[in-house]
């Protein structure tokens, strides 16, 4: 269980992979070109999110992305996350630091 939930804190710390990881809280699939929060972004966050950000969520198991439609959908070990991902989720307000 400590292996996973480190892995949980660690892709929460960033504000991409957190926006991608609650989108598939709500939604069965994310479109990458179109980010989950809607708002434009800089071409090295797209770049960054293609690079970084995706490979280490599908290498954690909790997405699995087809490159060729550019979308996310909840990987093997999303179930896993899913409990603790959605308290933080609902409670965001609450911590300012997981806001975004």
């Amino acid at each position: 269980m400590g292996e996973i939930r480190d892995l949980l804190f660690d892709a929460l710390s960033d504000g991409q992979q957190r926006r991608i990881l609650f989108a598939l809280l709500e939604r069965e699939g994310v479109d990458i070109d179109s980010p989950p929060d809607g708002i434009e972004e800089r071409y090295s966050a797209a770049v960054e999110r293609r690079h970084v950000h995706l490979p280490k969520l599908e290498e954690y198991g909790f997405i699995e992305w087809d490159r060729r439609t550019d979308t996310v959908v909840r990987g093997p070990r999303f179930a896993e996350i899913e409990p603790m991902l959605r308290v933080v989720a609902d409670n965001r307000e609450l911590l300012p630091a997981i806001r975004g």
